[in-house]
């Protein structure tokens, strides 16, 4: 029986059959009116709820689909989940409701893979033995050792059956590359989902930290065996390199995502990657190699040195997915922008850290989605995200992410800016139970925020309600980009990611912008430093200075 589970369009659980039950082992997040996002990753089903929700508003012009594939983890990153969802039509539930199927493929073996497998083998067994008997029947008929007619009849007898066989081998070989194909397809998956899933397994079985960077994407892959092979190089890494954490992140390439391990020291020799390549994996569809896994995904395996200097990086890449480049179904209209420097101008006391060198500081980079743009006129926080940034890189395994229900209903002229409505809000916590775990998640980092002033205001506003203080340095890269070029004139987000080579998509999330604004900081760090400024104080001073010239 299949794991079932019936949501409505905002994830709340409506239905769940006992397959459910086993397959999530009883947790208690599985319950009626609970968030479905509590046992599952959100951004695959979110996306896959907006694409059927898309479709949906199409089907008048042949578009009937109403159902799609995708694989998530869970939240803890124990299983890899093999899902489909289907769009029903509702009379009672919002006009729909969402039924998943879920099935759990992180140790999956299939019986009909390793038929396929055993078939393929023995196709390739049969290439030399057709070698030989073409190779015998032209020396038989190169070197005349028998009778005429005889050598003639088995001469004949042998081109004539080898013939058949060569025919028969590309034959077998055509239909076993059809069931391969069929055994193993590619599905979509958010590298996020996959690297979690390893950073779980990595730490239980090897002891090894894995820590999540840069910016999630989605690619196209046998999420399980690929995610063995991963296990694999993280496991060599560790004993060639003796590591205990490596970083792991994707880039994009021509149309591939690369999935780099990334550690201090020297790069791997290539006959160490070789030797892993003939390694059987046992828990894979098939018992494939590693080898294997990556021809199905027509990939490769190098080592090289990595652009930050002393560090070392292992490079897979796969192909990417289409998702990755989809537009929204409906994009929104930009948002009136508007500029707050009343925070930066009262000054910050920064005491001891005014010395500390940037390279050095933990930072969190947030962003807020709002009613409207007065606090004091009661327009309200929709929404938080942030995620952390050290070291000089993005660390998007560490991040925060939490829509807010407010306390008054949105107005209707700012749902027209909103990618937020108030379905989605019910039953979500209130910001006086948001700032607190936000509060805890920051720490003592550095924040950073693109026109930081305007957020960290509607912050302060509700702080003292919610029995917490936020006393943390503020950077604005908003600020930062007018000191790192003081020729430029349009400051939006979307601009200074095109100036500074940062991919700014179309109808991005609160989460997207966070990872576009982090990217952008690291770069501005790099202008700053070419500037002479180096220090977090130097870093606000140049910043107050900026924002007083701003205002006059």
């Amino acid at each position: 029986m299949e794991a079932v589970v019936v949501c409505d369009p905002n994830g709340r659980i409506l239905l769940y059959n006992s397959a459910a039950r086993r397959l999530f082992h009883h947790a208690d997040a599985l319950a009626l009116g609970q968030s479905l996002y509590r046992l599952c990753s959100r951004p695959p089903i979110e996306h896959t709820l907006r694409l059927l929700r898309h479709r949906a508003l199409k089907k008048n012009q042949g578009n009937e689909e109403t159902g799609a594939r995708f694989v998530c983890s869970t939240v803890d990153g124990a299983m890899l989940l093999n899902c489909h969802v289907d769009r029903i039509a509702s009379d009672f539930i919002q006009g729909c409701v969402f039924a998943f199927t879920f099935e759990d493929i992180t140790g999956k073996i299939s019986e009909q893979g390793r038929q396929g497998h055993l078939l393929e083998k023995m196709v390739q067994s049969l290439r030399r033995p057709l070698t030989n008997l073409s190779a015998a029947a032209e020396n038989l008929k190169t070197y005349p050792d028998m009778a005429p007619e005889v050598r003639s009849e088995f001469q004949e007898i042998i081109l004539r059956e080898s013939e058949e066989l060569t025919r028969l081998f590309a034959e077998l070989a055509r239909e076993s590359a059809g069931i391969t194909s069929r055994q193993w397809p590619l599905f979509d998956v958010n590298s996020a989902d996959l690297i979690g899933c390893l950073a779980h397994r990595s730490m239980a079985q090897d002891e090894v930290r894995v820590v999540m960077t840069g910016v999630p994407l989605w690619l196209q892959a046998d999420s399980h065996s690929l995610m063995l092979v991963l296990e694999r190089f993280v496991r060599l890494v560790r004993e060639s390199r003796r590591v205990s954490e490596m970083d792991v992140e994707t880039l994009l390439g021509d149309r591939r995502v690369y999935i780099d391990i990334t550690w201090p020291g020297e790069p791997l020799p290539q006959a160490e990657i070789d030797a892993v390549l003939e390694n059987a994996l046992p828990d894979s569809v098939g018992s494939m190699t590693v080898a294997e896994v990556l021809e199905r995904h027509g990939s490769e395996v190098w080592s090289q040195k990595h652009r930050r200097p002393g560090y070392a990086i292992l490079r897979i890449p796969v192909p990417d997915s289409p998702r990755q480049w989809e537009e929204p179904a409906q994009r929104l209209p930009e948002r009136p922008e508007f500029y707050d420097f009343s925070l930066i101008e009262g000054g910050q006391e920064l005491g001891e850290l005014a010395n500390q060198p940037l390279a050095d500081l933990p930072y969190v980079v947030f962003d807020t989605e709002t009613t409207g743009l007065h606090p004091s006129a009661g327009d309200e926080i929709l929404s938080i995200a942030a995620v952390r940034v050290e070291n000089g890189r993005l660390l998007s395994g560490e991040r925060f992410e939490q829509l807010i229900r407010p306390h008054r209903p949105i107005p209707k002229s700012s749902l027209f800016f909103l990618d937020i409505t108030e379905e989605m809000l019910r039953g979500e916590p209130q910001i006086e139970e948001v700032l607190p775990k936000f509060r805890s998640f920051v720490g003592d980092a550095v924040l950073v925020a693109h026109n930081g002033t305007f957020d960290l205001n509607f912050i302060q506003s509700v702080a003292e309600k919610a029995g917490v203080r936020f006393s943390n340095p503020l950077l604005d890269t908003l600020l930062l980009s007018m000191v790192a070029d003081e020729e430029a004139t349009d400051f939006t987000l979307a601009n200074i990611g095109e100036q500074l080579g940062v991919n700014v998509t179309g109808g991005r999330t609160i989460m997207d912008d966070c990872y576009v604004t982090a990217q952008i900081f690291l770069k501005l760090l790099d202008l700053l430093a070419e500037r002479g400024i180096t220090t977090l104080g130097g870093a606000i001073a140049a910043c107050e200075r900026v924002a007083v010239t701003k205002r006059l």
